[in-house]
């Protein structure tokens, strides 16, 4: 049965306010927020992922299962803890991040997922590039190329997981030579590629290695589609680019629409215009709706 593969992280997202109390704490990460979506959408969605048998651990395993996504290949490690993300709020509105995670020397240790032609995988984060998971990721991301999955990509991770830029290159390259769709930030660009022009950093830095290219621009609320010298763009609205949820309703939603209408990676290749504003609204309309699920104001941080 044709299905999504969703490789990434399983965290904890904890937002304080101003004062350093405790706001709401929420499952954390594009991909298993994505892959939460997506399963709710009826899609057969599967999670190949890591959680260690903490407290923290079940509340994402179990987030995960009651949309009903596929368990089966998220490995419970016992030494070590699940990923805390914290997001403290300034007086100003702004938001710092701080991370917390305990990760045993022997990563991604997990069942691999059965993969088939046009199944479509996601991957990405500092997940896909970190070098204890590495190894053995690799081994899967390059079984699932062989078995002519849709490869969608989703560069970036966080300054303080790596502060050189030069010792994840290789492996960011290495994923963006597999991947048929590459989905990114302005911060994403900023970070690796050291520019927020979209345009510029697809023709410069990704166009030789992928072809389609969606940026989301947080500050401007609009996301866009680069193919060749062409492309689409539609408007989303800041909260949507920026909310915890948005950049998840973003990936689950053009990934539906790619699930759905039986784009292939021929047609990811070359996609027309057609192609670009069918998956472009897909995106931007699940991010709103993913938005308005939020209901409280520190979900919606900046």
């Amino acid at each position: 049965m044709k299905k999504i593969i969703c490789i990434g992280e399983c965290s904890l997202n904890i937002v304080l306010d101003a004062d350093g109390k405790p706001s709401g704490s929420m499952p954390g990460g594009r991909i298993a927020n994505a892959a939460a979506m997506l399963a709710r959408l009826g899609i057969n969605t599967v999670m190949a992922s890591e959680a260690a048998a903490d407290n923290v651990g079940d509340i994402i395993v179990n987030f995960l299962a009651d949309a009903g996504a596929d368990i089966n290949s998220v490995d419970r490690f016992t030494e070590g803890r699940t990923p805390l993300n914290v997001f403290t709020t300034a007086a100003g509105g702004s938001t710092s991040l701080t991370r917390y995670e305990n990760y045993p020397d022997e990563a991604f240790d997990i069942i691999w997922p059965r993969i088939d032609p046009d199944d479509i995988v996601i991957f990405g984060g500092y997940y896909a590039i970190d070098a204890r998971m590495r190894p053995r990721m690799l081994k899967l991301l390059a079984h699932a190329v062989e078995r002519k999955a849709v490869m969608v990509y989703l560069p970036g991770y966080l300054p303080q997981q790596e502060p050189r830029i030069t010792r994840v290159m290789p492996a960011i390259l290495e994923n963006l030579e597999m991947a048929d769709i590459v989905i990114t930030r302005n911060s994403d660009l900023s970070l690796i590629f050291g520019t927020k022009e979209p345009q510029d950093c697809y023709s410069d830095h990704i166009d030789f290695y992928c072809r389609s290219l969606v940026n989301i621009n947080e500050a401007a609320g609009r996301i866009s589609y680069f193919t060749g010298n062409e492309s689409s763009s539609v408007e989303t609205g800041t909260a949507a680019a920026t909310s915890l949820l948005g950049n998840a309703g973003v990936v689950a939603g053009l990934c539906a629409a790619v699930f759905n209408g039986n784009i292939d990676k021929d047609t990811l290749e070359h996609p027309d215009a057609n192609v670009r504003e069918t998956l472009l609204k897909a995106a931007a309309d699940n991010a709103a709706l993913a938005t308005a699920s939020l209901s409280e104001s520190w979900q919606l941080i900046q």
